[in-house]
């Protein structure tokens, strides 16, 4: 393999803060992952505050994405993509784990944060202050956050969730950690599904992080798709495109959030992860990283497509933009296994 560093031509006394990371602001840059030039800002709740939190610990969050070669077309959606676990375990030496609360929530998210670890929440983005251009104070939404800062006497919290880093407190965090009156001893209301973040290991660094990469790279390329998911899509795209037309606007960005969106984003975080590959010193093919880029950018024609025609009640089969995505898909997975490679059976 050649080592070119390029694409080939071709707080209180209540308060516990031991596991805060550095604000987003102060931390390495990770390329455009959430930049002004990004074709899809945002991906999906999860995957942003992880790139978020793994930036905040000047760790390289481009490096843990060769997993973004297994999406699948699941029939009513495309996989809703998210770090592996045992993925940022490999590179970064984080475990992460569901975490059990059998007590109040602010009981166990201090507990966890005082220990040095993050706690993952799925939240009511009704009270989460950064989502006041969407759900805040008017939606019940259900979104994960990361927890790292937690002040149970001031009654405030800090935590990771899209593209940033932000602080809940008085009644938004009563309202996150179910203090309420309505809430608090509510036996209607179910748990939280909750994870704790453990950074038990040193994280690589350099080029065995590059290597590593390059492993999982091969790694996921054995678990991706058996067949082309562009050519499943194609096949019931008619038939969703007239449920969307006739449900109207409210399930169409439902519909573009689970299809168009995440299949976009996720391939434009794989053509990131090869530029970060080929800044490493690994060779990778250009049409192949490009042809990534195609198909965040083809997603996003699509999405546009389909908003024009709800709002105009007129059906558009999208068959360019399913031409360009099929093909291109076919381009990067041929590219990535013919260069790449997978591993060997034991």
């Amino acid at each position: 393999m050649e080592r070119n560093a390029v694409i080939e031509q071709g707080g209180g006394a209540g308060c516990l803060e031991p596991a805060r990371a550095e604000s987003p602001q102060d931390a390495q840059a990770t390329g455009s992952l959430h930049g002004a030039d990004a074709v899809w800002q945002e991906t999906n709740c999860y995957m942003d505050l992880w790139i978020e939190l793994l930036q905040g610990w000047r760790l390289e969050p481009r490096a843990a994405l060769p997993f973004t070669v297994t999406q699948d077309f699941e029939g009513d959606h495309f996989t809703f993509f998210k770090y592996p676990p045992m993925d940022l375990e490999r590179l970064y030496g984080t475990v992460v784990q569901e975490m059990a609360v059998y007590d109040t929530l602010e009981a166990h998210v201090a507990a966890q944060v005082g220990r040095g670890h993050v706690v993952l929440v799925e939240f009511d983005s009704f009270y989460l202050p950064d989502t006041r251009a969407t759900s805040y104070r008017s939606a019940h939404v259900k979104t994960t956050a990361a927890v790292d800062a937690i002040d149970t006497g001031a009654q405030w919290l800090d935590y990771y969730h899209s593209l940033g880093h932000y602080r809940a407190e008085g009644d938004d965090y009563q309202g996150l950690l179910r203090l309420t009156p309505a809430l608090s001893g509510n036996g209607d209301v179910l748990f939280p599904y909750a994870e704790c973040v453990k950074r038990v290991r040193p994280a690589l660094r350099g080029q065995a992080l590059a290597d590593g990469a390059l492993d999982l790279l091969r790694l996921h390329l054995a678990r991706r798709p058996a067949d082309n998911p562009l050519s499943r899509w194609r096949q019931v795209f008619d038939g969703q495109v007239a449920s969307v037309l006739e449900r109207g606007d409210a399930y169409f960005h439902h519909y573009g959030f689970n299809l168009p969106r995440q299949l976009g984003a996720n391939f434009e975080m794989l053509h990131h992860f090869l530029a970060w590959l080929a800044a490493q010193g690994h060779a990778v093919p250009a049409p192949v990283a490009e042809a990534a880029r195609t198909i965040a950018e083809e997603c996003k024609v699509l999405q546009f497509r389909l908003a024009r025609a709800v709002a105009r009640r007129r059906h558009d089969g999208c068959h360019e933009c399913l031409d360009a995505l099929e093909g291109a898909y076919a381009q990067v997975m041929d590219g990535l296994v013919r260069h790449f490679g997978t591993p060997a059976p034991d």
